[in-house]
């Protein structure tokens, strides 16, 4: 099998320069130091990187002052260079030349007035933070549907993302020009690297059987590379590292193309071809044993060496068990304790044969394929609970560990909610239940959201459940309560609300009745919340008990003396009194006689003269004297006259004058006799 590799594949210059920068800089401060973001898409760096003391982090929120940022190889948005100065950090940019070089194009068009048409994948960092530099005056073109969005402008400047598909490129840019006329100025940003690296792809693709493509599943690069490869080679495999490659990939295949995306790593390539050399001898051994990479043998334990557990499974060489592929993260510390010769043991072939020529098989991996297995029966019931626990936030949700296995979170099923970071998730456990498996495919999708709609549907459930027990409690003790207390009453309650209208007083367990506002005092200027609050205990009397409706009306102001009653007690038919005219009605006029009483003269009562409205003889304001004819506490009426309270006047009046009358004529004639009997 003969395995070749594309000239040029792998770092690309940017890259390279990004990731020298950081590892140049982590030992020259001593502040703490990360990108912000990952520096470059592919795990596998920035796991170096983070090992050796450059952390990765999301925002800038995540820093903190005197901290180091370093702006990762695909740039950043000039608002984010002023919100790292401002919260004091030291800037180390590692932008690519290329990219920079299109954030300045862009920001330059902006500045001619030009409309700028960024062509490449909306979502990827370059082409943001390239956006960011031209403006707000800006689009995105990815797709032929997005150039329907294109505005009407006169002048407009092109750029590209500089890992975008020259040949797309030129399509979109077809299509734009098309769609929109004006004077175009066209930049092809397009990284030399990354065309050198699309074509040498597209040629070694066509020669050979079978065509790999490694790199991190999000590097738009890499992607573009299996893209370009796919039509041209139908066995194009796009993936991460080595330890994906299967004997499938490499059957019948004579000859095998390599190439690596602008992100990927050397050592990255060199495992993979080591791998590949290691499968085909594998492959060849394979038609006189039957043994293949993924194959699960029963071994027996013979021996645990410094570096390994060496078992026997009936081949022709022995097996060799590396610590951690016995146990996850086993050391010889850990494993050589628990392990005795003779042990039985169920193990997975995953190498042919290492440099001691002994098959290297895994024990971790054959209980995680048992336990792929055994999943199904496992989870017959869909609505079972299980607890996981969160490893990392990944792109679209959040992978977990479930004994052993790795499973998924969609960020759409993590909360009934919108999830806005799903990095808050890792590190904890959460009760999901399950939403898919396929063993064959190793995949296996949980749901929290489904588990958390179960608990608020039960406690919805419990909730109505709990209601209709307290209306049923309630219903009996209002049935209760219509035989046990009778209108006219007086109880002591308890307020249990108040509301607009008046105040729920409860006189009994489950037992509530209203007062209204009107009921409340006899000052109807008077609100519930200023005399009373809740809580408060109260006398009320029960004014009505309606057993159909289930209500009771209560009153406080029916425990009060009425005001008007007990002003009233001291006007007295045949009084006369004092009073203001308050206004007129087409049938007499209303008089205030104090503070609480009010009386109404009849027209007929007002003037002894024939008079056709009350207004005629009296004003607003007016004082006048009345009579009390009439006092109706039942109806609250008090009628009142002028002309009765004249006549008494006159009345009394006459009979003063006739009582001085009678008196000097008495006088007058007592003198005269005493004047005769001095005569005589």
């Amino acid at each position: 099998m003969q395995i070749i590799v594309a000239e040029p594949c792998g770092f690309c210059y940017g890259v390279k320069r990004a990731i020298d920068i950081a590892q140049m800089n982590v030992k020259g401060y001593n502040t703490s130091i990360a990108t912000l973001g990952e520096i470059v898409h592919n795990p596998r760096v920035v796991e170096s990187l983070a090992q050796k003391g450059v952390q990765c982090k999301e925002t800038l929120a995540d820093f903190s002052a005197g901290d180091t940022v370093i702006f990762r190889s695909h740039g950043a948005a000039p608002q984010v260079y002023e919100e790292a100065e401002q919260k004091g950090l030291k800037i180390i940019d590692a932008t690519c030349p290329h990219v920079r070089k299109a954030q300045m194009t862009a920001a330059a068009f902006s500045k001619e007035g030009r409309f700028v048409i960024i062509i490449g994948e909306k979502r990827h960092p370059e082409v943001q933070s390239i956006k960011a530099w031209a403006g707000k005056d800006s689009l995105v073109i990815e797709t032929e549907d997005d150039v329907e969005s294109l505005p009407v402008r006169d002048k407009f400047g092109v750029v590209s993302q500089t890992t975008f598909e020259a040949g797309k490129f030129n399509l979109l840019l077809h299509l734009s020009q098309e769609k929109r006329s004006g004077d175009y100025k066209v930049e092809r940003t397009i990284c030399t690297a990354t065309a050198e690296r699309q074509e040498a792809a597209r040629k070694l693709a066509g020669s050979c059987d079978a065509f790999f493509v490694f790199g991190g599943k999000n590097s738009a690069n890499t992607r573009h590379l299996a893209e370009l490869a796919q039509p041209i080679n139908p066995r194009t495999y796009l993936l991460q590292d080595a330890s994906e490659i299967t004997l499938s990939m490499l059957a019948g295949a004579e000859k095998i193309g390599i190439t690596a995306g602008a992100s990927t790593p050397q050592e990255i390539i060199e495992e993979a071809i080591v791998a590949m050399e290691t499968m085909e001898e594998l492959l060849g051994q394979e038609e006189s044993m039957k043994l293949h990479i993924g194959m699960i043998v029963e071994g027996t334990v013979i021996d645990v060496t410094k570096d390994e557990v060496v078992v026997n499974f009936g081949y022709q060489s022995e097996g060799s068990v590396p610590f951690d592929q016995w146990v996850q993260g086993g050391t010889k510390e850990t494993v050589a304790p628990t392990v005795n010769k003779g042990d039985k043991v169920t193990l997975k072939v995953i190498a042919s044969e290492n440099q001691d020529g002994l098959v290297v098989l895994s024990k971790t991996r054959a209980e995680a394929d048992q336990a792929w297995l055994k999943l199904p029966e496992e989870f017959t019931d869909e609505k079972k609970v299980v607890t996981v626990k969160g490893l990392r936030a990944v792109k679209g949700g959040l992978t977990v560990a479930y004994e052993g296995l790795t499973g998924f979170i969609p960020a759409s099923h993590l909360d009934l909610r919108h999830v806005d970071d799903v990095k808050e998730y890792e590190g904890k456990e959460l009760e999901v239940s399950l939403l898919e498996i396929n063993p064959e495919k190793k995949r296996l999708v949980f749901s929290r959201r489904n588990v958390l709609r179960e608990e608020r549907a039960a406690r919805n459930a419990a909730y109505k459940e709990e209601r209709a027990r307290r209306e049923e409690e309630r219903k009996e003790a209002m049935d209760k309560a219509f035989e046990t207390f009778h209108e006219g009453e007086t109880v002591e309650g308890t307020i249990r609300s108040i509301v607009d209208f008046g105040m729920f007083v409860e006189i009994a367990p489950f037992v509530q009745g209203l007062v209204h506002i009107s009921e409340i005092s006899w000052d109807r200027s008077v609100k519930p919340a200023d005399l009373y609050k809740v809580g408060d205990k109260v006398e009320v009397y029960i004014k009505g008990l309606d057993a159909e409706k289930g209500r009771i009306s209560l009153s406080v102001k029916a425990l009060q003396e009425d005001p008007w009653q007990a002003a009233a007690k001291n006007i007295h038919v045949g009084d006369i009194v004092a009073g203001t005219v308050l206004r007129f009605l087409p049938f007499g006029a209303i008089i205030k006689l104090n503070d609480k009483n009010e009386g109404m003269i009849h027209i007929s009562e007002i003037s002894e003269q024939r008079i056709e409205k009350p207004e005629d003889v009296l004003e607003v304001g007016q004082e006048v004297k009345v009579k009390v004819l009439r006092v109706d506490t039942e109806h609250k009426k008090i009628a009142l006259s002028i002309t009765k309270a004249k006549e008494d006047a006159e009345k009394a009046e006459m009979s003063q004058y006739l009582g001085k009358k009678g008196a000097l004529s008495q006088d007058l004639g007592e003198k005269l006799a005493e004047v005769e009997n001095e005569a005589n």
